[in-house]
């Protein structure tokens, strides 16, 4: 897909966005293509990391210019539905994916695209990001997950506030409500994106991917769950191969070569 690429730096797999003259707009084969690539990296060792990016701006929610690339019945109501459930999978496979998933983001964010970002673990916009959760103005109500990740990182009045009035968020502000993790200059943002992928790579894969899922989980538990999941995911933990690399790498005063294992 011309769209959609994909690219292997070291074990970092990059998936790039590729449709600059509309913004990198969504379509319904491009949710179900990084629904696929998503669920297909949970499944490949040699993943430790994913980078989502764009060639130039960001992304806006589901328009497509080319008819063959979205559902002939998007526009009607039981077209609709079956289309937020194509963007739906690809987003639940980001926050299921037991690997570290970062997002870099140069441009606007609106949409559909706006809650793809807030599905990746950690976020990095370029100075002149913003974020828009547009569907107010579409006379719609917010899908890809929005509803659910958007009280959990700014706030129940804030979410409120963005999706019911459905004003920009430049990245300046995005930083200071904790909705993205870094701000970077616009020519510097995949270098510095690719850093952060890198060193996630270059950690304990095993320990940092069930980490993800108990704090994916967190907000649906009570402790006494919680302390539960710990003590059986801390069991697996100890058993990896990078556990014992840890351990030995502290007693032998060197760096850690984690191999993912």
């Amino acid at each position: 897909m011309d769209e959609l690429t994909v690219e292997r730096k070291g074990n970092v797999e990059v998936l790039t966005l590729n449709r600059p003259e509309v913004m990198n707009a969504l379509t319904y084969d491009m949710a179900q293509g990084l629904g696929d690539l998503f669920e297909a990296a949970q499944a490949d060792d040699g993943i430790r990391a994913v980078l989502h990016g764009r060639r130039k701006g960001f992304l806006h929610g589901r328009r497509s210019h080319r008819p063959a690339q979205t559902r002939k019945d998007a526009h009607t109501p039981l077209g609709m539905r079956i289309s937020t459930f194509g963007f739906s999978r690809m987003v639940n496979a980001i926050w299921a994916l037991e690997k570290p998933v970062v997002c870099a983001v140069n441009g606007a964010a609106a949409g559909a695209g706006c809650n793809l970002v807030l599905s990746c673990d950690l976020v990095m916009a370029a100075d002149t990001a913003k974020f828009i959760q547009v569907f107010v103005r579409r006379r719609l109500i917010p899908d890809g997950g929005g509803a659910c990740f958007l009280p959990r990182l700014v706030g129940l009045l804030r979410a409120k506030q963005l999706m019911m009035l459905g004003e920009d968020l430049p990245a300046s502000r995005a930083l200071e409500w904790g909705l993205i993790y870094d701000i970077v200059a616009a020519d510097k943002l995949m270098d510095e994106a690719m850093k952060t992928a890198q060193r996630l790579a270059c950690g304990p894969t095993r320990a940092i991917g069930m980490t993800k899922s108990m704090l994916n989980r967190s907000l649906e538990s009570d402790l006494a769950a919680a302390l539960e999941r710990e003590a059986s995911l801390q069991g697996i933990a100890a058993g990896t191969g990078d556990f014992i690399e840890g351990v030995m790498s502290f007693l032998e005063k060197r760096p850690p070569e984690f191999k993912g294992q």
